[in-house]
């Protein structure tokens, strides 16, 4: 069976297909993007095709993207030739790309372990900015969901190892780097938007 970054090789020009043909789900994350001085200098972690990327830099706003799909980023490239994109992990030491002003994780913590997340927020804290905010999206609940983590694609398994987070988890998990500041634009279904602080 096959991992999440094969996945999202595999399915990437889907991804795209969906995230360049619409902002609908955008709109929260353009709210905390516009309080942002412009010219802020802003992280699109786990960034996939870029859409967001590209939606931030049309903002006023210089972007940095890191993702772990070769193909998702070739796409982002291709979409998004002014802006520098970077192979990596949410997980591994990224402050070679320089100091942020802002973060935004949309989605990236769905495929991080509850384990892990003190992890993934250490490395976040290391290239904000002192006082600086991150914007993350998470599946509500408790564990993986195997219904969301395996597919089959074409006969070819697949486990992109889909995991629910809740606000008492980022909260435990960052508290040696962040503080909790508010939850954004709640629908009413599991996706649920939050900013925390750099300490």
């Amino acid at each position: 069976m096959k991992g999440t970054r094969e996945f999202y090789n595999r399915t990437a020009t889907d991804w795209a297909e969906y995230g360049y043909s619409s902002d609908a789900d955008f709109q929260c994350c353009a709210d905390f993007i516009g309080k942002l001085k412009k010219g802020s200098r802003v992280l699109d972690l786990c960034c996939g095709a870029g859409y967001d990327s590209g939606r931030i830099k049309a903002m006023g706003y210089e972007v940095v993207g890191i993702d772990f799909s070769e193909d998702s980023l070739r796409i982002a490239k291709e979409k998004n030739p002014t802006i520098t994109f970077y192979n990596d992990n949410i997980l591994n030491d990224y402050s070679y790309i320089g100091k942020v002003d802002a973060l935004i994780v949309k989605a990236g913590l769905v495929h991080v372990e509850t384990a892990d997340l003190k992890i993934a927020f250490e490395r976040m804290s290391k290239v904000l900015n002192y006082s600086g905010y991150i914007f993350v999206t998470i599946r509500d609940g408790l564990g993986k969901i195997p219904e969301r983590s395996v597919s089959n694609i074409d006969g070819e398994l697949y486990d992109r190892n889909f995991i629910a987070h809740t606000l008492e988890e980022l909260i435990t998990e960052s508290e040696n780097y962040f503080s909790f500041v508010e939850e954004v634009g709640f629908d009413g279904t599991v996706w649920r938007n939050y900013i925390f602080r750099k300490i």
